[in-house]
């Protein structure tokens, strides 16, 4: 899996938060974090997850600016 796709995934989690509680939030990012380590053996560390969160921050803010 490329950053990219990582990045699109993560614009359509936190765009699906805004409709789910945070216990439905909680139990889908369970869900999608152990789908992709059955899939690929994905399991990034805390610091790789925070990283890729500011990535996708950086790159909302660059779309959002008039």
């Amino acid at each position: 899996m490329n950053k990219a796709s990582v990045s699109l995934g993560a614009y359509l989690a936190r765009l699906a938060e805004t409709m789910l509680t945070p216990a439905e939030r909680a139990e889908r990012a369970e869900q999608a974090q152990a789908a992709l380590r059955a899939w690929n053996g994905y399991t990034p560390t805390a610091a790789e997850q925070h990283a890729l969160d500011d990535e996708l921050d950086r790159r909302l803010a660059a779309v959002q600016r008039p």
